[in-house]
This record gives C-alpha cells, sequence and structure tokens, in this order.
C-alpha cells in the first residue's frame, strides 16, 4: 500500500521560505518554462539557491532544470533510467549549500548532485517512504516519512549526503488509516519542528528534541466533522505545503478544503494565531520561496513557474 500512496503524497506538495509575509498581495514579476530547451512538462518540485538560481524537477522529462534568477535557462540533469543521475521519477528537491538533493516517487533513494548540476552520489532513506524535504539550519535537512503506521516519522540529517540521521516520532494521528500520518514539514532555525498534516486540519510543533511543544488548526478550513470513515483512504487535503519566513511564521498552503483550493496560503504565528491570508492567482501544487518577499508556484497546469514579488 505504500508504494501506492507515495505518488500522491509527492504531487499534492515542494524548502523554508525567506521573509515572505508581507501584505496579502501578488504580483508576478518572471515566468520560467518558455522556451524550446526550457520547456516544462510537469512540474514536480522547486527549489532556489542563495543566488537566486531555480531548480525545477520535470516529472515527465525525467530531470532537474535549473534557471537563472533573470529567468534565462541554464541547463538540466538527468535521464530516464535506474541509475546514478537518472530518474524514473524525480519530485521534490532541495539545495543545501552548494548541493541539490532530489527525491523520487515510490524509491527510498536519495540522490545528490552539486549546483552545477554533477552526480555527487546519493543514499537510501530507512524506514519508510519520502514525501517531503526541507532544510535546517545552517546545512543539514530534514525528511518526512511515510510508512504504514499511524504515526509519522521525520529523519534528521546533518548533511546533505544523509550522515548521522537522527529519528523523531510524531505524536499519533488518533486515525486508524495510516495514510493520515502523511505530513508537510519546516524547521524553524532554532531547531523547532514544524509539522503540517496533508489530510487533517492539524499543524504541531515539536522542539529540537522531538518533544511536542503545540498544536493548532486552520478555522478557515475546518470543514465538515463526523461524516469521515477514518478506515478508508482519505480525499481531503488540508495542508499541501508548510514554509517560513525569517520573522518566525508559519506560512501553509491550502489543499482542496481550503476556500480557494491551491491557492490560499494561510499566515500563522508560532503561537498559533492567524496573521493574514493572502491568495496565489491559480491553483498550484507546488510552491517554493527564494529571496526576500518572492514566491515560485506553478500554474494551475503544472507545465510554468511563476516568480511573484509580495507587496
Amino acid at each position: 500500500m505504500c508504494k501506492l500512496l507515495v505518488p500522491l503524497l509527492l504531487l499534492i506538495a515542494s524548502p523554508a521560505a525567506e521573509g515572505i509575509a508581507g501584505e496579502a498581495a501578488l504580483r508576478s514579476v518572471r515566468t520560467l518554462g518558455i522556451g524550446r530547451d526550457a520547456f516544462l512538462y510537469t512540474v514536480s518540485g522547486i527549489s532556489v539557491d542563495r543566488r537566486g538560481n531555480v531548480y525545477v524537477t520535470d516529472l515527465l522529462d525525467y530531470s532537474v532544470k535549473k534557471f537563472a534568477k533573470s529567468g534565462a535557462y541554464i541547463g538540466k540533469v538527468g535521464r530516464r533510467g535506474s541509475g546514478p543521475g537518472e530518474f524514473r521519477s524525480p519530485a521534490l528537491s532541495l539545495v543545501i549549500g552548494e548541493r541539490l538533493v532530489v527525491l523520487q516517487m515510490e524509491d527510498p533513494r536519495i540522490q545528490v548532485f552539486d549546483t552545477g548540476l554533477m552526480y555527487r552520489g546519493g543514499f537510501v532513506v530507512p524506514g519508510g517512504m519520502p514525501v517531503d524535504i526541507t532544510a535546517v539550519w545552517p546545512r543539514g535537512m530534514a525528511i518526512a516519512l511515510y510508512a504504514d503506521s499511524s504515526r509519522g516519522t521525520v529523519l534528521r540529517y546533518q548533511g546533505p549526503e544523509g550522515s548521522n540521521p537522527r529519528r523523531v516520532v510524531l505524536e499519533p494521528t488518533g486515525k486508524r488509516h495510516p495514510l493520515y500520518s502523511a505530513s508537510r514539514i519546516a524547521v524553524c532555525r532554532d531547531g523547532t519542528l514544524v509539522v503540517a498534516y496533508l489530510f487533517m486540519n492539524r499543524v504541531e510543533l515539536y522542539s529540537r528534541e522531538g518533544r511536542i511543544r503545540r498544536r493548532f488548526s486552520v478555522e478557515a478550513m475546518a470543514g465538515r466533522k463526523g461524516d469521515e470513515d477514518d478506515w478508508r483512504v482519505p480525499e481531503r487535503t488540508y495542508f499541501r505545503k508548510v514554509l517560513l519566513d525569517t520573522g518566525g511564521n508559519i506560512l501553509l498552503l491550502g489543499g482542496n478544503q481550503s476556500p480557494h483550493p491551491g491557492r490560499d496560503i494561510f499566515v500563522y504565528g508560532r503561537d498559533g494565531s492567524c496573521v493574514r491570508t493572502f491568495v496565489l492567482p491559480a491553483r498550484s501544487r507546488v510552491v517554493a520561496a527564494g529571496e526576500k518577499n518572492t514566491l515560485y508556484a506553478t500554474d494551475e497546469a503544472g507545465t510554468r513557474v511563476e516568480r511573484y514579488i509580495l507587496r
């Protein structure tokens, strides 16, 4: 069952944001994915390095494509296959320093490249299938796992090469179907782990040591209650992605239970209070953040990436 459900988890998903909780207004300033070489078939992941270069994972092209901050196409890495530097189903990606880490659907194998798109190795994630990835300041990363269990798991690594993993077991979901444990994650600079559940209206904060500190929900997405059979595969999505800004706010991309499905980004403080909400112009499955006050999101078809300035 785990292998059948991982593609759904990854495709509904994408690294820590920087200062993007501004006023609730968006202005598109650039589009990526225009031109023959730069064409995007199906975007499944977006990440941004410290220079503003954008790395877009293209599921149907079996590649990761690199764009300059200006939007110019630089090049790509990957082709169809199962060998080093090859992909069967590339999904989420993350830039850590000078390394690009790429997850695949239905595959515990993580591949690592440098930001020049050269293959540098890989490792296997133990104990489940990876469904989300985020940076841990200053050079670490964390990976959320899905397994046939009512409790989700997060692995924290000291570096992008998969060294010294530390396992954090999350609180029980209280649901019978294990898919409810699927989550999106982000890690604050002080080590606080933020967990937003894909199929539950629940956000949890854990200490660096793995102890739960707070739990809250988004009131705007309360949904219907008492009419779900939690033995069945859940269909209502609540959080497609969680990001953080430098002010310590939590940004949550709403799923199909949101008032504007795939478009609402709810900004919450770490105390569980709502700060504001803004709405993307088009429904998006994947969002990421770059330099201050910028946000990257797919268009509704998932074939282009728009760069927005928040005002």
